[in-house]
C-alpha cells in the first residue's frame, strides 16, 4: 500500500505548520484535519474579526482608559482617546487589529514620564489580561481547587504538614528526663549483670 505524501502548500515564515493530522480514528471511522491557510487569512483579516476587535477597544478598554486618565483642567487628555483599525503581523501572518491611542500632545508625557508616569495604557492592558474570559476561568478554576481542599480532612490535621508538636510543660520534661535516667540507670545494672 502506497503511503501519499502531503504537499506543504504555504512556504513562509510561520509557526503554523501545513501537515494533515489524525483526530479521531475508530475501527470504522478514520478523520484527519488538514490546516487550510488561505482560509485561516482570510478569517483573521476578515470583517467579523475585526468588528470583534474594534469593539473589544470601544466597549472595553476605552472607557476603562478614560476612567484612570489623570484629569487636568481642560481634560484634553481624558478626550483625546481613539481606536485605530489596522492589520498587524503575527506568525509571519497579517491578521486584523485595533489600537488605542491618545492624540493629545503631551499623550508621551503622561504615560512615561515627566511629572511622575501614570502608565494608562500599560494599566489598561493589564486590565484587559485580567479580565478577559481566559483569565475569568483560571480565577473561578483557582477559587474552585481552593475551596475544595479541606484542611480538617488532611491525615496531619488542619495545620498540614507544617503542623508541629505541641511543646511540653516543665513537668513533662522533668518526668521524661526522671523515666530516661531510671531506664539507663537499669540498662547499665542488666549489662554489668546484676
Amino acid at each position: 500500500m502506497a503511503v501519499a505524501r502531503t504537499k506543504r502548500i504555504y512556504h513562509g515564515p510561520t509557526d503554523l505548520g501545513n501537515r494533515r493530522e489524525t483526530v479521531y480514528r475508530s475501527p470504522r471511522l478514520h478523520v484527519e484535519f488538514e490546516m487550510n491557510r488561505r482560509g485561516i487569512a482570510r478569517v483573521a483579516v476578515g470583517q467579523d474579526l475585526r468588528d470583534a476587535c474594534h469593539s473589544a477597544v470601544v466597549q472595553r478598554a476605552m472607557p476603562y482608559a478614560i476612567q484612570i486618565s489623570p484629569r487636568g483642567q481642560t481634560l484634553e487628555y481624558v478626550s483625546s482617546w481613539r481606536a485605530a483599525d489596522g492589520y498587524t503581523v503575527i506568525a509571519g501572518m497579517r491578521r486584523a487589529a485595533c489600537k488605542l491611542i491618545n492624540v493629545s500632545d503631551h499623550a508621551a508625557a503622561v504615560e512615561w514620564g515627566r511629572g511622575g508616569a501614570q502608565g494608562v495604557l500599560r494599566r489598561t492592558l493589564a486590565h484587559l489580561n485580567a479580565t478577559s474570559p481566559i483569565a475569568l476561568e483560571e480565577a473561578a478554576r483557582k477559587a474552585r481547587a481552593r475551596a475544595a481542599w479541606n484542611p480538617a480532612l488532611h491525615p496531619r490535621g488542619p495545620g498540614g504538614r507544617f503542623v508541629t508538636k505541641p511543646r511540653a510543660d516543665a513537668d513533662t520534661t522533668r518526668d521524661r528526663m526522671r523515666r530516661r535516667i531510671r531506664n539507663d540507670a537499669a540498662e547499665q545494672a542488666r549489662r554489668r549483670g546484676g
